[in-house]
């Protein structure tokens, strides 16, 4: 039974819906039945799903009974905080309002259902043993194994989608099945098919729990696989209270199953649903705002919706900069720039389309002595170059450290695309072919060894998780925000990314997937947003953004 929304409201809940701007507003008072909330970059997802908590909860919905469904553990967390800051305070029992990542969720539908597992949270370890395993049966001239990034998406697009793989790839899912099966252990896709499989076929599990939750909210709609969107469904039916929250222009995870064909349809799995399009981006600098929504507008798979700066707010065209990465002092530029944000407390961000693009400045920091955080571990730091540094160490080759490394390397069999240089991944090598070309400064090994040692203790000092200057990829700022943000590569082939595009099934779709992920990347601009690129071949992005004629520095 719906409950009667007419009823007077508690005063607490004023305040909170009078700080929401009209279309948050709608979106958070909307009555029960399934719902969607299209949420632009900026438009604050995050204070209306608040707010609609707060509107539940006033309406007399017991917070146990509310389940909030996360993309991700830092998500949760943050979100648990804003509901402890914003709605404990006037409804002590709000805190038990159930906060969960999908994967989270599931686990605890395995583990009601009374099955108990190890959870392999990071399986390419096993992957990667599963290949090696395989490498020694195929002949001389068998195709190549797939690298262990391709085989763990072959393997989800298997497990998620039933998806047919190619017969060496299925070599090596049996093999990393088998290592798996003799641990009795599951991988986070089990988690959620197998949480799926059960609800469906079991129906006292499957009403135990839709009876628990009378009111199901999912953040970051677009980002869901196919194995996600059934557990949401099945969780909320058979009532539907489902408001699922997202941006169909910020779906970047396709090679994790996400479809924004997802989001586009949901009106399609619920007729009866109703739509709210939050349309102010209260992050961005209105130039800012301005020249990503053309550019994203040229998606055909989208929802056509306004994107529009705050009332009142100042047009500052100086808020988008172009930097030539022709001069060769770039990268010392933006060093002195990073220097200078770090010194005033700033934050500021280099963000790139591939990890690899960020070692340039990255070593250009470490030069400088600048402060960082980062995800993007260091070349220095990879596993092959760190185990031939060793075995350098110990050898008493008293040749070059050129050819020292070269005959370490070889002995190895890591060259590419022999056997066991096939284990290694395209960055391992990449590493590894840095590490040889360092080595042509240095007369002797010793001093080679001890100058790498220096670096990465150098390194090692420099990296602070508080640091206001961070070096992320574009996939990795998704729900980050920074007041300066730098760009790098804002060129043909590199954002939209040739690669992508040439190994895509459907090159127009994957254009689009690329014009989604520089949405998101200029997005995450709260003060001013850089361009760096080589304006002799500027991203044809530039052109749908408003800007034909990049500017030069």
């Amino acid at each position: 039974m719906a409950l009667d929304t007419t009823l007077a409201m508690p005063a607490w809940l004023t305040p909170i819906l009078d700080a929401l701007d009209p279309e948050q507003r709608a979106a958070a008072t909307l009555p029960d039945g399934p719902a969607q909330i299209i949420a632009p970059a900026g438009s604050g997802k995050t204070t209306t799903l608040i707010a609609r908590m707060a509107v539940l909860l006033a309406r007399g919905v017991r917070p146990d009974q509310i389940c909030v469904v996360t993309f991700n553990r830092d998500a949760s967390l943050d979100l648990a905080l804003r509901i402890e800051k914003r709605l404990v305070r006037h409804v002590a029992d709000a805190k038990a309002i159930e906060v969960r990542t999908l994967h989270a969720l599931a686990r605890q539908v395995l583990l009601d259902a009374g099955q108990r597992a190890e959870l392999i949270a990071d399986r390419l370890p096993l992957i990667r043993a599963a290949r090696r395993r395989c490498a020694p049966g195929l002949l001389a001239d068998a195709a190549r194994l797939p690298e262990a990034a391709e085989i763990d998406t072959a393997l989800s697009a298997w497990k998620i989608e039933g998806k047919a793989v190619t017969d060496d790839a299925r070599m090596v899912i049996e093999e990393y099945q088998a290592l798996m099966n003799t641990r009795g252990a599951l991988d986070f896709d089990d988690l959620v098919v197998n949480a799926c499989r059960l609800l469906q076929s079991g129906a006292a599990l499957r009403l135990r729990w839709q009876d628990r939750f009378r009111h199901v909210l999912v953040d970051e709609f677009q980002d869901v696989d196919s194995a996600q969107q059934r557990l949401v469904r099945l969780l909320a039916a058979p009532q539907d209270n489902l408001m699922v929250i997202g941006d169909d222009d910020q779906t970047i995870y396709a090679w994790r199953l996400a479809d924004v064909r997802r989001i586009l349809r949901f009106s399609a799995d619920y007729p009866s649903a109703r739509r709210v399009m939050l349309a102010t981006n209260y992050r961005c600098p209105r130039s800012v705002i301005e020249a990503s929504a053309r550019m994203v507008s040229s998606n055909r798979e989208r929802f056509a919706k306004p994107i529009r700066a705050p009332a009142g707010a100042p047009r500052d065209d100086a808020a988008i900069h172009a930097w030539s990465t022709t001069d060769p002092h770039w990268v010392e530029a933006m060093t002195r720039l990073a220097a200078d944000e770090d010194r005033f407390d700033r934050s500021l961000c280099f963000l790139s389309r591939t990890r690899s693009e960020l070692t340039p400045i990255l070593l250009a920091l470490v030069r400088a002595g600048v402060r960082h955080t980062t995800a993007v571990a260091p070349i220095v730091e990879s596993e092959p170059v760190v185990g031939l540094i060793d075995a350098a160490r110990a050898s008493d080759d008293r040749d070059h450290p050129f050819h020292v490394l070269r005959r370490l390397r070889a002995a190895r069999g890591w060259a590419r695309g022999s056997p066991a240089g096939d284990l290694l991944t395209d960055d391992d090598h990449a590493a590894l072919d840095a590490l040889l070309g360092w080595t042509t400064g240095f007369m002797t090994t010793d001093a080679f060894v001890s100058a790498y040692d220096e670096v990465r203790t150098r390194i090692s000092a420099l990296r602070d998780p508080r640091a206001p200057v961070e070096l992320a990829t574009v996939h990795a700022s998704k729900g980050r925000e920074w007041e300066t943000v730098v760009l790098l590569g804002f060129e043909a082939d590199r954002i939209p990314n040739r690669r992508s595009l040439m190994d895509a099934d459907d090159p127009d779709r994957a254009m689009e997937e690329e014009r989604r992920l520089a949405y998101v990347a200029l997005t995450r601009a709260t003060r001013q947003l850089i361009l760096a690129f080589d304006a002799s071949r500027p991203s044809p992005f530039l052109a749908e953004m408003g800007f034909l004629t990049p500017a030069r520095t």
